[in-house]
């Protein structure tokens, strides 16, 4: 009996090793998804493993912008017959306006880091975010051609946010096809030390291939919504929008990712790829009643309201839908300006040529 319980008390300790074995063997079969760049498919779901030190990596070169114009509208009484060609000949459109209103309107988005040299940080943007239109026109009817008001820009202001350091940019190179600009910005060495230059590292990653990517490609969204640095994901859900393999994903969109990255996982990690930037998502509008702001505030909610009412209208998000502007037209656009952002001292060349493929990706720290 003791001999026999003995036999398979072995028998039951060498079955469990067995399964022990095998079950980290096909666990390291699984999980073990190291491999170099671009040797395999774009992963469809999760990557399997620690992501987190490569996105922090990638976080630090994605930035925080925001776009201010300063307006003046000029409104002109019911009489007054002004058209269009009235204000480009006229010395001064005041003595005509029987208002005159100022105003602005801001913007944000999010930047990503291509160039970092010589003190000079240039990054890669939506051109929506920081473009506006020059000049508004109201007609007093519809199909008349005199203007009710028009509204001038005077001038525009942008920033760039990035603790220690907050400063102004410039529009470098822009194309209004693409909705892509190219932004730059210069970092003075006697103001700032070492470390807060450091604060602007080109992107890590290399572009991908959006060509490649299919449906249910799994993606990171890297971006500043609503202010925030915010990491989310999406799949990929349509990959031929145009001849540049733009796509969309169902990442959550808001008010500020706008420019932000998009990267994919080419066979595992850490072969991140960066595959595309965030550009819009659908919205619809809508018309709404509203009180005069200036009466708002002395109002009881307990009595009726008798004061002026106007229409306004508001954009509504349909969250769940992201367009992305593939890596592809991206590199075309800094192809296409290279010259001219090497005459404004920056040297793009280096991220718009192939990399070595066979090299490791960056490490993060």
């Amino acid at each position: 009996m003791t001999s026999t319980y003995l036999l398979f008390h072995k028998i039951s300790i060498l079955c469990l090793v067995t399964v022990f074995l095998t079950s980290v063997s096909c666990t390291r079969t699984v999980i073990y998804l190291d491999q170099e760049p671009g040797t395999g498919e774009y992963l469809s779901g999760h990557p399997l493993g620690n992501t987190a030190p490569h996105l922090e990596e990638m976080l630090r070169s994605v930035k925080r912008i925001t776009s201010t114009t300063y307006y003046e509208t000029y409104l002109f009484d019911e009489h007054t017959r002004i058209m269009p060609s009235d204000i480009d000949t006229v010395v001064s459109i005041e003595s005509l306006a029987s208002v005159v209103v100022e105003n602005h309107t801001s913007s944000s988005g999010t930047a990503i880091v291509i160039h970092n040299r010589n003190n000079r940080v240039g990054m890669i943007t939506a051109r929506h975010v920081i473009t506006s239109p020059d000049t508004l026109y109201e007609y007093r009817q519809e199909g008349q051609p005199y203007l009710q008001s028009v509204t001038i820009k005077k001038s525009q202001i942008n920033w760039l946010f990035d603790a220690p350091f907050i400063g102004n940019f410039e529009v470098l190179a822009d194309d209004a096809v693409a909705d892509l600009a190219v932004i730059g910005t210069r970092v003075d060495p006697d103001e700032l030390d070492q470390s807060v230059r450091k604060q602007f590292p080109v992107f890590p990653y290399p572009f991908g291939r959006p060509d490649k990517l299919q449906t249910g490609t799994f993606t990171y969204n890297l971006g500043y919504p609503r202010g925030y640095p915010m990491v989310t994901t999406g799949i990929v859900s349509k990959t031929y929008r145009d001849r540049d393999h733009s796509f969309v994903t169902d990442a959550l969109f808001n008010p500020g990712f706008s420019g932000g990255a998009v990267v994919a996982v080419n066979g595992g990690i850490p072969a991140f790829e960066w595959v595309g930037l965030a550009r819009s998502t659908s919205a619809s509008r809508e018309w709404f009643v509203v009180p005069d702001e200036g009466d708002v505030s002395e109002y009881i909610a307990q009595r009726p309201y008798h004061g002026d009412l106007f229409l306004d209208q508001k954009a509504l998000i349909h969250y769940g839908i992201t367009h992305v502007i593939s890596s592809s037209r991206i590199k075309n656009v800094l192809s296409e300006n290279a010259d001219h952002l090497m005459t404004h001292g920056y040297n793009i060349v280096p991220l718009i040529r192939d990399r070595d493929r066979t090299m490791d990706p960056p490490v993060a720290k």
